[in-house]
């Protein structure tokens, strides 16, 4: 095998590595399972047994059920799921302003014991598409503001988490 098809490889992994923020810890396997099966029982109101949900945090009407190590822990594992989108939806005509914010946690349940967080994280951000954006942020004044949202399950642990593939990365202009 050749250097450069080596260095290729190596390029090629820490890039794809960089792209994907998921992480599998201790059980990532069973957890995704549950995930999957959480997912299932809760298309609809209220949840099929023996899964259940309830929302344990909410940004926007400053209600928390869990602690602040807990919502720590959960926002930094937005911050590092957030920092897939300057390969993906940054990509576009967006520009965000790199600051995550937490803004809901559902803690989702079997048989009343907790198995994971579904999160929600967002970011302020700008539609560039149809303005005079020249990479500066003085000329955002004119771009459409918004937030860049997703979603991703969390196990209780924090080891283990990965993109909610029902809710990737997409932009909502703000309400006015």
């Amino acid at each position: 095998m050749s250097f450069k098809t080596v260095a290729f490889a190596l390029l090629s992994l820490l890039i794809s590595s960089n792209t994907f923020a998921d992480q599998m810890g201790p059980n990532g396997d069973k957890f995704y399972e549950e995930a999957a099966h959480f997912e299932n029982a809760c298309q609809q109101d209220p949840c099929k047994a023996p899964y259940s949900k309830q929302v344990v945090y909410d940004q926007r009407s400053k209600f928390s059920k869990i602690s602040a190590e807990t919502r720590e822990a959960l926002k930094k594992v937005a911050v590092d799921q957030a920092q897939v989108w300057g390969d993906t939806i940054l990509e576009g005509d967006y520009y965000s302003s790199g600051r995550t914010r937490l803004d809901q946690v559902i803690g989702f349940y079997k048989d009343n014991q907790l198995v994971g967080y579904k999160i929600q994280y967002s970011e302020k951000a700008w539609y560039t598409g149809n303005c005079d954006f020249n990479g500066k942020r003085e000329s955002l004044k004119n771009c459409q503001e918004g937030r860049i949202v997703e979603g991703s399950y969390v196990s209780p642990d924090t080891q283990t988490y990965f993109s909610d593939e029902e809710r990737y990365a997409e932009f909502s202009f703000a309400e006015k």
